[in-house]
């Protein structure tokens, strides 16, 4: 779910504050480890678990375009706070052959909030061809996500 609202700015300057809300369901089965050969001692069983998770953002999207002589170039950001309602990536496991002997498996530290951020540069010609070469980035007190991509495209 999006909540958006354009708004022109001095200078031919697009911002865009934004809202979002995303909401993800993990599965996870029940799993019992088997020795494939050698003692099952240490299998482990872990009990079934389903997770929500819920994550709001609200950040402000802005947008600039130069006519050229050849086409249009477009300069776009994104600067955004991300808040993880659930951040907990805990699971029970229990050693088979003791059943009272249960433990805590921490999964992978997840930030409650975040900072979002995104540059592109889009270059459309005449012609129909396009190019574009974009960066995003989330930046957390306990992880730092960077991605980029480029593309190609020719319209007809």
């Amino acid at each position: 779910m999006r909540i958006l609202h354009v708004a022109p700015w001095i200078g031919g300057i697009g911002i865009t504050p934004y809202g979002a809300l995303q909401f993800t369901t993990l599965d996870l089965p029940a799993y019992a480890e088997q020795a494939v050969a050698g003692s099952a001692a240490f299998a482990l069983r872990y009990a079934a678990r389903t997770v929500t998770d819920t994550r709001s953002e609200l950040g402000l999207r802005t947008d600039r375009s130069f006519a050229m002589q050849a086409g249009v170039l477009t300069l776009r950001g994104r600067l955004a706070w991300a808040h993880d309602f659930n951040p907990d990536r805990s699971i029970a496991a229990t050693f088979q052959a003791l059943p009272g002997a249960s433990f805590v498996v921490n999964g992978a530290a997840q930030a409650r909030d975040s900072a979002l951020t995104t540059a592109s540069v889009e270059m459309s010609w005449l012609s129909g061809w396009s190019a574009a070469a974009s960066f995003e980035g989330e930046f957390s007190n306990v992880t730092r996500s960077y991605a980029g991509k480029g593309s190609v495209r020719y319209a007809w």
